[in-house]
């Protein structure tokens, strides 16, 4: 109506207009007129024409909207009818809580889900695992409700949980999973040596016996069997028999143990079984690494390996450090391996005064280089040989030609050295008395090996074995040279391992001092390679010279404290071994405990060899004159003192700490004092002896003002170690539940290409979670032979442990 008023209005206004313009319009004919009539006419009609088409644009934009807000109304209606399907009949709860997670409103399936009233309630106390997952911040998570499963869905934002029933596709994803098939290899350790005694009827008896006993076994799981070579089985089953095994922690290895005792037998089986989700083929080879690792772990043991689950181990009741130092040795030999592989050229070197032991570690080594085809140099000065080995090296040089031309002197090896090359320093750790020290500056790659207790100087190696407990360094190097290269044998000729079998000789002095199993085990390994035990008792007889020397030095013999012989003599001897055998023979006089041969070496030098049964520790002794060794074995080289003065400080030193009786004083230790007590440590000791420590300042007098000092001090550095523990404990927070992924070359074999060094893990773990760890703290729960989840320990005090997961996939 409003428009049609506008219109009239205007075409008023422009009659008036027209009639007020009239007078002073002149038309001379009545043409004109009808032009001017026309032309206004058209303009009325133009401008009606424009007002319609705008008018009918409004009228269209106008039904358009009617339409929608029709269409709306309607839609609204079945929005509405549907949301209180939802909320009120289909079958999602929905729970909505407040910012203290009291529940303020559910909808009826949410009250058929928990059966009972819950408006009102706390969600802690409707179930428990809601509400830590909701605190958690967790978004998507699952719940069981009595007999079914609940995916839930939370909305942190308004609080609202959302329970979808998912019960049935649970049990079908169980179902899947418990019919995983698993590939077990089942190994009968010794079964062939341990029958070999018996006659064939009790050997087919108690073969028959074993079988029949896993097959009982295998058939509660509902298992396959099938033997595929003497001594080792196929196993086939499902995972969900896989994990009632694992329930009942493997019994047939109880079983196996129990018929082995019966008939005093040494067999016990060996089991190495995997579940994954993966081609046959692939499972075969897991299933083959794992029974190699549970033989490598020593046997009568189960490695089970499933797929996205930690690796786990079952059984193994020998000694498990036994198995841990075998696992240790692997990964050390591999570790080694992978400096060389990456390495120019290798540099091998002892000791000055080399003796056997530091000369058979040498050609020990040497094979190890030459395993991975590196040029490889044994610097070697002949004058710096004792003369024990320059002996040996005279009479088989001929014999062993080729590791000769690798023998260059270490003048010559000076030029030789580029960035990329290694060093293998072994049987020392003091850089004082290597071969040559100008050696030492030019590389950095330094590899050290020895059997010495740790001293006060050392190397600056990127890698180090340090083992005061094997008898000697060719022990620690035949034990890596059996793990250095899986894949093709390391030939060591007999007349060389001859020469490593007398190094092994004369550290033990004929296996009376330091010897283990260990020493035996390699000591038979030795033989194995044709060394010649007549031959080494040959190379390491008195000539008769020496035999004469050796008794005029034993007629001079000094019994002091009636348990101690000091053999001294003026004169020079620049040959340790020639003291050695003295002190050696010294101390085969009745009622001596320890012997001490003393002589000069050179014009500056007094050199000392001792050697003791278990009363007396004489590497503590030499130890308070600058020297070291074993407890039984020990030797120091004194510098710019007399004889007298080494041997009455020796004295000294052995009265102080064996002499009975004598006032006692109080001390408190400023270092650890073996036999004596710990830093910081308040103790009484005689006199005499306290004077001692306090005058090498081992220690201080116990008095008021020390102890009040001594108790601040303890404040203070307890307060630091409980600030350090504080830190440590965060620092496991950080590490603990991480993980972390490696990947690696499988080879058609299934073998791995190199090996995971904790080095690797560090670097991955840094680059993965930005945390820092020391590769020295780091130890595997066993060595990586395979992909899998493995469990990484991180020592970072000596209560507390971290620990992480590697996983290792396949590239």
């Amino acid at each position: 109506m409003k428009r049609w008023i506008l219109l009239t209005g205007v075409v008023i206004i422009l009659g008036f207009s027209i009639y007020l313009y009239w007078p002073y319009f002149s038309f001379e004919s009545a043409q004109q007129i009808f032009s001017f009539i026309f032309l206004f006419i058209s303009v009325v009609i133009v401008f009606a024409g424009i007002y319609i088409s705008l008018n009918q644009q409004t009228r269209q934009k106008i039904r358009t909207l009617q339409n929608r807000l029709s269409m709306w109304t309607k839609l609204s209606y079945h929005v509405n009818q549907v949301g209180d399907e939802v909320f009120n009949e289909l079958p999602i709860g929905i729970l909505a809580c407040d910012e203290t997670f009291e529940i303020k409103w559910a909808n009826p399936h949410a009250t058929h889900i928990f059966d009972q009233k819950i408006a009102g309630r706390q969600l802690k106390d409707l179930n428990e695992k809601l509400y830590t997952q909701a605190t958690s911040n967790k978004i998507k998570f699952m719940i069981e409700v009595g007999d079914d499963i609940y995916d839930v869905t939370y909305r942190p934002d308004f609080n609202f949980f959302y329970l979808f029933n998912v019960t049935e596709r649970e049990h079908i994803s169980k179902k899947y999973m418990e019919q995983i098939p698993a590939l077990g290899i089942i190994y009968l350790d010794n079964l062939d040596e341990a029958l070999a005694a018996l006659d064939v009827s009790e050997q087919s008896s108690l073969k028959g016996e074993y079988l029949a006993a896993i097959n009982d076994w295998a058939h509660l799981y509902d298992g396959y069997l099938k033997p595929y070579a003497d001594e080792r089985i196929f196993l086939m089953c499902y995972r969900k028999d896989l994990e009632k095994m694992i329930e009942n922690k493997f019994e047939i290895l109880e079983k196996i143990r129990d018929i082995s005792n019966q008939s005093k037998v040494r067999v016990s089986i060996s089991m190495g079984i995997v579940s994954w989700n993966i081609d046959y083929e692939s499972l075969g080879v897991y299933a083959q690494n794992a029974v190699e690792l549970a033989e490598k772990r020593g046997g009568d043991q189960v490695v089970v390996n499933i797929q996205d689950q930690k690796i786990s181990y079952f059984g193994a009741r020998n000694d498990t450090s036994a198995k841990s130092s075998r696992v240790g040795v692997r990964i050390n030999a591999q570790t080694i391996k992978d400096f060389i592989d990456n390495s120019s050229k290798v540099f091998i070197m002892g000791h000055n005064q080399a003796d056997m032991d530091a000369f058979g570690s040498m050609i020990a080594c040497y094979h190890m280089a030459k395993a991975s085809n590196k040029p490889t140099y044994l610097i070697i000065d002949h004058d710096k040989l004792d003369r024990t080995t320059q002996k040996v090296v005279d009479i088989v040089k001929d014999d062993v030609k080729d590791l000769m031309e690798h023998m260059i002197s270490s003048e010559d090896s000076l030029e030789l050295f580029d960035d990329q090359s290694v060093l293998m320093i072994l049987d020392t750790q003091s850089p004082k008395i290597i071969m040559n020290d100008q050696v030492l500056s030019k590389t950095e790659q330094i590899i050290v090996i020895d059997h010495h207790r740790v001293g006060d100087e050392g190397f600056n190696a990127m890698f180090s074995i340090i083992e005061p407990s094997a008898s000697s360094t060719i022990e620690l190097v035949m034990e890596l040279l059996g793990f250095y290269n899986m894949n093709e044998e390391i030939h060591i000729t007999p007349k060389e391992a001859t020469m490593m079998y007398a190094g092994l000789i004369v550290d033990t002095n004929n296996f009376t001092y330091r010897t283990g199993s260990r020493t035996f085990e390699v000591a038979a390994q030795l033989k194995d390679l044709g060394a010649d035990t007549s031959e080494v008792k040959t190379w390491l007889r008195k000539d008769y010279l020496r035999t004469m020397e050796i008794n005029k030095l034993l007629n001079d013999v000094e019994i002091f404290m009636d348990h101690f012989a000091f053999v001294i003599t003026k004169d020079i001897y620049d040959d340790r071994i020639l003291l050695a055998q003295v002190a050696d023979a010294a101390l085969q006089i009745n009622d001596i405990d320890a012997a001490f041969a003393i002589s000069r070496m050179d014009d500056d030098t007094v050199g000392v060899s001792a050697r003791s049964f278990q009363k007396v520790n004489v590497q503590v002794l030499l130890e308070n004159i600058g020297g070291g060794g074993h407890f039984s074995v020990a030797a120091a080289q004194v510098k710019n003192k007399s004889i007298k003065q080494v041997v009455d400080e020796l004295k000294n030193i052995i009265e102080l700490e064996y002499a009975q009786g004598g006032d006692l004083v109080k001390v408190i230790l400023l270092e650890d004092v073996k036999g004596k007590g710990k830093k910081d440590q308040v103790i009484d000791v005689a006199n005499g002896y306290g004077q001692f420590l306090v005058n090498q300042k081992k220690a201080l007098l116990a008095t008021d003002e020390n102890l009040a000092v001594l108790e601040k001090q303890k404040q203070e550095a307890l307060e630091e170690n409980q600030r350090h523990i504080a830190l440590m404990k965060s620092l496991k927070n950080e590490i603990d539940g991480k993980k972390v992924t490696l990947k690696i070359q499988i080879g058609q074999d299934g073998k791995m290409f190199g090996a995971i060094t904790t080095k690797q893990i560090v670097e991955a773990f840094e680059q993965e979670h930005h945390i820092l760890i020391d590769k020295k703290k780091v130890e595997l729960q066993s060595e990586i032979n395979s992909v899998g989840i493995y469990t990484a320990f991180v020592t970072l005090n000596k209560d507390i442990k971290a620990q992480f997961e590697v996983h290792i996939v396949e590239k």
